[in-house]
């Protein structure tokens, strides 16, 4: 009876600390934002995504979480002098190392990867030819998320890319960053990504308890990875769209549905015909974290590698814990009590997800 409550708790333990942050708070001291930079003639444009609620932390917007959006909206436009007063030592951009004065030109709410985002225009005035632009972005690091990130795509004349704003890297010289930097923090981006992203963690879990071999696991996993590096890319291309509305329910129902099928135990063919159109909807997801624009250059097939890279060395981190604890826990007899009650766990959380995200 021991070992068995010690390998049940083993495993509920490594599932529970994988999923600790779930829904504890509105905030969540790792939050993502998201930034685009264009130019028309006369006007730097800037499109800027924060985390609602993270910003709440610094400006009283006086609502809560579950708020119908439209009484978010109306609070996030109510305080646009405090928004625009903290954006302007926060969100500085520099032409040739004169500061350029931004206005807030409009205010709204987006729901994105299941939170509410603030989402804020800003218009600077445009750079002659050929002056240097520099990004100075500071939003939250010494604040209140000292792990936040920001994700900007710009295009601003002849200079287009890709950069990763965060607490280390707060300045961007357009046009001038390296593709072994690039590289790195997109890299860094994807196994953050997918290290915050509990409803992925879970479904690999999910699919790690279900495989019995070594090769097993691998085969599951390739398909997956497959599959989910095909709309990974399509998406972060701007090629295909799917609202978030629908992938997210999706997602949480794929976790609820391989905890089934782990109990019933399907052919194997079903199986990965299973998990290549569920890695499908899972890609989608993953390019919430990031886009690009549409224009398929050597750069945006980097930063779309690179962030798979860091996603699948997260992947990784997660079956090379995970899977030594089943293979020692599947030696005793008591190994499918512990088993059973982990996929009925895990469908649980999955269903719950799944009508908390459809009804949201």
């Amino acid at each position: 009876m021991k070992k068995i409550v010690v390998g049940f708790a083993a495993l509920f333990s490594f599932i529970t600390l994988m999923l600790l942050p779930i829904n504890a708070s509105a905030h969540t001291d790792n939050s993502e934002g998201y930034s685009k930079i264009t130019m028309d003639r006369d006007k730097l444009h800037v499109e800027l995504q924060l985390d609602f609620f993270e910003l709440g932390r610094l400006i009283d917007f006086g609502v809560s979480p579950g708020d119908r959006e439209v009484m978010l909206n109306t609070a996030l436009e109510k305080h646009r002098d405090a928004v625009s007063e903290y954006l302007e030592s926060h969100f500085e951009v520099f032409t040739d190392g004169a500061k350029a004065e931004g206005t807030v030109i409009s205010t709204d709410i987006e729901q994105r990867v299941g939170r509410d985002y603030a989402k804020i225009g800003l218009e600077f005035p445009a750079p002659s030819n050929n002056s240097s632009i520099q990004i100075q972005y500071s939003v939250f690091f010494d604040d209140n998320d000292p792990m936040h990130r920001n994700i900007l795509s710009y295009d601003i004349e002849n200079k287009k890319g890709q950069f990763i704003f965060n607490a280390k890297d707060r300045e961007l010289n357009a046009g001038k960053e390296s593709a072994v930097g690039q590289f790195f923090r997109l890299v860094q981006l994807g196994f953050h990504h997918i290290m915050i992203g509990y409803d992925h963690i879970l479904f690999v879990i999910a699919l790690v308890i279900g495989a019995r071999r070594v090769t097993d696991v691998l085969k599951v996993i390739s398909v997956f990875t497959l599959a989910h590096s095909i709309t990974l890319g399509l998406t972060a291309l701007k090629l295909i769209h799917f609202p978030s509305e629908i992938i997210e329910p999706l997602i949480a129902l794929s976790i609820a549905f391989v905890a089934v099928e782990n109990y019933f135990g399907f052919p194997s063919k079903y199986r990965f015909a299973v998990v290549f159109g569920f890695g499908l909807i899972h890609g989608v997801g993953f390019a919430g974290a990031f886009q690009l624009s549409n224009d398929v250059t050597w750069r945006s097939l980097l930063s779309i590698f690179s962030f798979n890279v860091g996603v699948e060395a997260g992947q990784a981190l997660i079956i090379l814990i995970l899977y030594p604890l089943l293979v020692r826990i599947r030696r005793f007899q008591w190994s499918t009590v512990v088993q059973g009650a982990a996929i009925a766990g895990i469908f649980v959380i999955g269903l719950i997800w799944y009508f908390e995200r459809f009804f949201a």
